[in-house]
């Protein structure tokens, strides 16, 4: 026998997690984010630096970036800066901290990341972007990992975050 406490309620999970994507603009109003500055259902994104050129990348081109991944709660999931690894306690010395590479496409659902397709959230905050231009993506889960989530770290129905920022090529 279990007891439980039932601690909130929705008829619909989507209009559920724009709440709570709303709750978090609200808290963190330094950000600067608005719901009006959604792009489409449940995907909004805001550039913190502008861009060096506004023009979008040709197909096939190649760019690189550096990326952390969080929960609403703030709980970092992923990233490609070390410091930001070790400071989260989620840092692994098998994993190599540097920045990746994106493949451009002709529509943001073709973009891949090392080759392979980035979840849609993701790829969607990426064709926002232009060169050396630093972003954030937020999004509620149906453009993440829905309902099944993601290995421990992010339950299902998680909106996500995405800080990206586009870098210069790394050297070899």
């Amino acid at each position: 026998i279990y007891d439980f406490t039932v601690r909130d309620f929705a008829d619909n999970s989507n209009d559920w997690e724009i709440g709570k994507i709303k709750d978090y603009f609200a808290s963190n109003t330094g950000l600067g984010l608005s719901v009006t500055d959604s792009l489409q259902y449940g995907f909004y994104y805001k550039k913190l630096t502008a861009p060096a050129d506004t023009t979008s990348f040709p197909k096939d081109t190649t760019i690189y970036i550096n990326y952390t991944g969080r929960l609403l709660n703030g709980l970092v999931f992923d990233t490609t800066d070390e410091r930001t690894a070790k400071d989260n306690g989620i840092y692994s010395a098998s994993k190599k901290y540097t920045p990746i590479s994106i493949k451009w496409a002709e529509k943001y659902d073709e973009i891949t990341m090392s080759g392979s397709k980035p979840i849609k959230g993701f790829a969607l905050t990426l064709w926002q972007m232009r060169a050396f231009e630093k972003g954030v993506g937020i999004f509620y889960s149906p453009l993440g990992y829905s309902y099944s989530g993601s290995g421990k770290s992010i339950p299902g129905y998680s909106p996500l975050i995405f800080e990206i920022e586009i870098v210069k090529k790394p050297e070899d």
